[in-house]
């Protein structure tokens, strides 16, 4: 998401609280519906486009390429996903994210997955059993890496803040001091039995996401 009147970026990780930040900041007015949300990587933002870095990595490439694909896209549901900045507005705009600890994210994901007819259109039964669903879907797509949507094309993550979904409430109340905006209640709150999601992973389970997200458990700290 970028807006020019707070003079921010947030990078929406999905299952981040991210459209519930989106519909605060007032990026979602009047576009609520299925793909309202922003969920372009930093890759796909970062000016310049394109850089010497861009073709040392696979991944930089590809990133490119839907950037590309997005920008000539007619498609867009919210025409808010389609603004873009200069270098300097790169530079200096305030560089926001959310992150969450992985395995609670993999299980609200899952959650989502198996309410929403909407996703059986992957192919995947939405009567995949959760173990089944990380098999498959871990790494990939929503699923991937909370990194994927942080780095730019060195490899670095040009935040300058990264808030916790365990700390919502006080680390947006921060976002908010910074971009000069009344602190705010999210539109929906964040639900459910702390550290609940815990009783719905077994040991294989609990490994593979272990595996799969190693190095964000590693820079963020997290622990099952």
């Amino acid at each position: 998401m970028i807006s020019h009147e707070l003079k921010c970026i947030f990078i929406h990780i999905p299952k981040c609280a991210g459209t519930s930040i989106e519909s605060a900041l007032g990026h979602l007015d009047g576009h609520n519906g299925r793909g309202g949300q922003d969920h372009r990587s930093m890759r796909m933002i970062q000016q310049p486009a394109v850089s010497t870095d861009t073709f040392t990595r696979r991944d930089n490439i590809m990133e490119l390429y839907r950037r590309i694909k997005h920008h000539l896209s007619p498609n867009v549901t919210n025409p808010n996903n389609k603004i873009t900045l200069t270098r300097q507005q790169y530079l200096s705009y305030f560089k926001f994210t959310i992150v969450r600890d992985p395995w609670d994210r993999a299980y609200s994901w899952y959650n989502n997955y198996v309410r929403d007819p909407e996703h059986e259109k992957s192919g995947l039964s939405r009567r995949v059993d959760f173990n089944q669903f990380l098999q498959q879907e871990s790494g990939h797509g929503m699923l991937a890496s909370q990194l994927y949507w942080l780095q730019d094309s060195k490899g670095n993550i040009p935040m300058d803040y990264i808030g916790r979904f365990e700390n919502l409430a006080a680390d947006f109340s921060y976002v908010c001091e910074q971009l000069g905006v009344a602190d705010q209640a999210l539109p929906h709150k964040v639900k459910g039995e702390a550290n609940g999601y815990r009783d719905r992973y077994d040991e294989e389970a609990r490994a593979l996401v272990e595996s799969v997200y190693r190095e964000e458990i590693d820079l963020f700290g997290y622990q099952f």
